[in-house]
């Protein structure tokens, strides 16, 4: 059977005992039920837990929100078995507390190796993977444990990469520094200047070298004077060249803006152009700005006058947007009201169909608002599945506590008419005797009434 339970299994005594208390080894508090005693004569009496009255035992521990068995002696009547939680026997609780301080030495000696500057990261290892092999019962205790094992892991994983850090580090810097020399006459200087960028990245990423780190920086920032001192001379004798293509550029915008038919092309075509003038490189900061000037003023026009276009048609949209945010402000609303009646159902249904009719509220909004309308619908639907649900395992809870009531009752009644039977053999007096039918006539038709009552249950069930 499953060492965990949801709650406390239900052991049918009203008489049961239960007794909680912490214990404070583990941090877990631990629930013990008595139950199914009967006294001599085999009537159900309250257990005692220093009585021979063969109750049974049910021992857990509450962790997590859930019941961890320890230990269940059953009833005498159930056959006095005993039975364990996993990995456990004997007396559970010393156990228990027996592993919790193991775990507790094997922290103890790992934290004592760590002690050192310079002590051995493997041996530290080979203690903590003891830990792991212990067994969990996940108490809190053993929570905090592990928490601690983690931490010593990780303080021995960060000094093992500390270790490694200043001779992997001084190497990847020696790379970097012997490859930006080798970018000091290139044949592109695009690319060299992006792959130049790339390796300071990089050098920013790679951690300290120790004591040689601010000699191998001055190193590579000679490396790198060196190739801007180059590519300045380079990119000065381009000037002349990268001004005529601005302005060829610009000339090019000016006849795609001229007579617009096609707004969207015309707004690919100045896309095109402006990654054009971003790959045109520098022409000096002074050409830069007068040229920019004059290829933005083309690109501004024809933006303000697509987007009186556009102004037009957002009226509509608007109009659209604000209907469609009634409908999911509606919808929340019925998702919020807790209102699960045929009237709610139909009504967010309808709701749809009315989205539909709305039409399109423009791309920039409508998978937003789609998703909110979803959300609330979603909400609302997922509560009434919930309710219904809920209704019914109230039910059929309720009509279960009925049915084991009345075949309670039925055996009481049984019982008693089997002693009224017994006196009816002994008693002399005709009067006595009618007595005793009538009452047994009684006994009986109550239980008839009490069955059909259980078949008809049962049957709805």
């Amino acid at each position: 059977m499953s060492s965990t339970f949801s709650s406390l299994p239900d052991f049918k005594d009203e008489l049961s005992v239960t007794r909680e208390r912490m214990h404070y080894p583990s941090g877990s508090r631990v629930i013990e039920v008595l139950y199914g005693a009967k006294d001599p004569e085999g009537k159900a009496v309250a257990p005692a837990a220093d009585a021979e009255d063969g109750h049974g035992s049910f021992l857990a521990m509450l962790s997590d929100g859930e019941y961890r068995l320890l230990c269940w002696k059953h009833s005498a009547e159930e056959g006095a078995a005993v039975e364990y939680g996993d990995g456990l026997s004997g007396d559970p609780l010393a156990l228990l507390e027996e592993n919790i301080k193991k775990k507790d030495a094997v922290l103890d000696e790992a934290r004592e190796l760590m002690k050192g500057d310079e002590y051995d990261n493997a041996a530290v290892d080979a203690v903590l993977a003891k830990f792991a092999q212990l067994p969990d019962f996940k108490t809190p205790k053993e929570q905090d444990l592990a928490g601690r094992c983690n931490s010593l892991s990780g303080r021995n994983k960060a000094d093992k990469d500390r270790k490694e850090s200043v001779k992997k580090n001084t190497e990847a810097k020696k790379a970097l520094i012997e490859e930006a020399k080798s970018l000091n006459a290139p044949e592109d200087w695009d690319k060299a200047t992006d792959r130049m960028k790339e390796l300071m990245e990089l050098w920013k990423k790679t951690g300290r070298a120790g004591a040689d780190n601010d000699a191998l920086w001055e190193e590579f920032h000679s490396a790198q004077q060196v190739f801007y001192d180059k590519k300045h001379e380079h990119f000065e004798a381009q000037r002349t060249e990268r001004i005529s293509v601005k302005e060829n550029i610009i000339s090019r915008a000016a006849e795609l803006t001229k007579e617009v038919t096609d707004w969207e092309s015309v707004h690919k075509g100045l896309e095109e152009l402006l990654e054009e003038w971003k790959k045109s490189g520098t022409a000096g900061h002074a050409d830069d700005e007068r040229l920019w000037q004059a290829f933005q003023q083309i690109r501004n026009d024809f933006y303000a006058k697509r987007n009186e276009l556009r102004k037009e048609r957002d009226v509509e949209y608007t109009a659209r947007r604000e209907a469609k945010k009634d409908l999911i402000e509606e919808a929340k609303k019925y998702a919020e009201s807790g209102d699960y009646s045929r009237t709610a159902a139909d009504r967010m249904k309808a709701i749809n169909e009315e989205w539909k009719k709305i039409g399109s509220a423009g791309k920039r909004f409508e998978e937003t608002l789609w998703k909110q309308l979803r959300e609330a619908q979603d909400a609302f639907w997922d509560g009434k599945r919930s309710s219904d649900s809920q209704r019914h395992e109230q039910w059929l809870e309720n009509t279960k506590g009925a049915i084991e009531r009345r075949k309670q009752r039925i055996e009481n009644i049984n019982a008693n008419i089997t002693k009224l039977k017994e006196r009816l053999e002994t008693t002399a007096s005709d009067e006595k005797r009618q007595q005793i039918e009538g009452w047994i006539a009684e006994n009986e038709e109550q239980v008839k009434t009490l069955q059909e009552e259980i078949d008809r249950m049962e049957k709805e069930m």
